[in-house]
């Protein structure tokens, strides 16, 4: 999906705006499409996390399958599956094993259309 600078700062402005008080660090986020869709958070590392989770601004979510791959190799399929409304947050996933280095998170979810703007899905590591 193309960008432009204005979207970009609006997602950032809205990524901001959305944060919750307990996260201490935004992995990243995606616009997400007005259907159903599978999306990829690529996250800069390295750093290390124990739990993560995800947050919406503007639109409902309905959360399926969630991938995240680690740097060193291997994966976890975390169990969200869930309907997420504007401006509230997933509770948070445990990562297994020791702290994890995470490279991708791969999501699948389908967007709750109604008129407005696009939901923006961030994810959220500790």
């Amino acid at each position: 999906m193309k960008l432009t600078i204005k979207t970009l700062a609006l997602v950032a402005l809205a990524a901001s705006a959305a944060l919750p008080a307990s996260a201490s660090t935004v992995l990243g986020a995606r616009v997400a499409a007005d259907t159903s869709d599978v999306d990829v958070i690529s996250v800069p590392g390295p750093a290390l996390f124990r739990e993560v989770r995800f947050c919406v601004a503007n639109r409902a979510v309905h959360f399926g399958d969630v991938d995240v791959s680690f740097a060193l190799g291997g994966s976890q399929d975390l169990n969200v599956r869930r309907i997420v409304t504007p401006g509230n947050c997933t509770g948070w996933f445990n990562l297994r094993g020791p702290v994890r280095n995470i490279d991708e998170i791969r999501f699948r979810y389908q967007t709750i259309l109604n008129p407005g703007p696009q939901a923006l899905v961030t994810a959220h590591g500790r």
